[in-house]
């Protein structure tokens, strides 16, 4: 069987590799696109985490018999635990931006 010859294949577009190895403008994009995602993160990672301490905190408290107790310790955990995300995640941004 032989193989049609189609006059399309000439005129296809050369796809653009988005990925690692493509060219100097496609890694650009993709560092910035990266900021982007990482920066949006941000806010969201300083809420989470004292909600969820709260939460969790207050579940705890009141298998234990502390609830306000229960529900401090986890606010201060979760917002402890946001603040150092939120540093890890600043490195991460200042290093993708040099």
């Amino acid at each position: 069987m032989e193989k049609e010859d189609d006059s399309t294949d000439d005129q296809r577009e050369p796809q653009q590799d988005l990925g690692r190895g493509g060219s100097q403008r496609s890694r650009a994009v993709y560092s910035q696109i990266r900021v982007v995602g990482l920066a949006v993160v941000l806010p969201f990672v300083m809420v989470a985490g004292p909600i969820a301490g709260y939460i969790g905190g207050g579940w705890i408290g009141e298998r234990l018999g502390y609830t306000t107790g229960g529900k401090l310790l986890g606010l201060l955990l979760g917002a402890a635990a946001s603040v150092h995300q939120t540093i890890l995640i600043i490195r991460r941004l200042l290093h993708e931006v040099k």
